[in-house]
């Protein structure tokens, strides 16, 4: 496979994992106040008898943990191809 698609599918998996960790926080709220979700999403909520009232907004830790995620994932893409050359030649 190509390091373009291996991307894609690491990207792909993120998201994932993000929607994952979305709903996770979510739904272990209880009560009025903010809420950080462990890939960075901020959660404000404000309840009261009759209105829920929800703001959604990224941190920077979005950024920082989606590229670190692609640099590993690029990092088991380079050592699979090595390892895979490396028999080719030893054959």
């Amino acid at each position: 496979m190509k390091l373009t698609k291996f991307i894609f599918i690491g990207t792909v998996v993120y998201l994932v994992l993000f929607l994952i960790d979305y709903l996770v926080t979510l739904f272990s709220i209880d009560e009025s106040g903010e809420y950080k979700s462990t890939l960075g999403l901020n959660i404000d909520m404000t309840m009261n008898e009759e209105e829920l009232f929800t703001n959604f907004s990224l941190t920077p830790q979005v950024l920082i943990t989606f590229v670190s995620w692609l640099l590993i994932v690029c990092l088991v893409y380079l050592v699979a191809r090595r390892i895979s050359q490396r028999r080719v030649f030893d054959k």
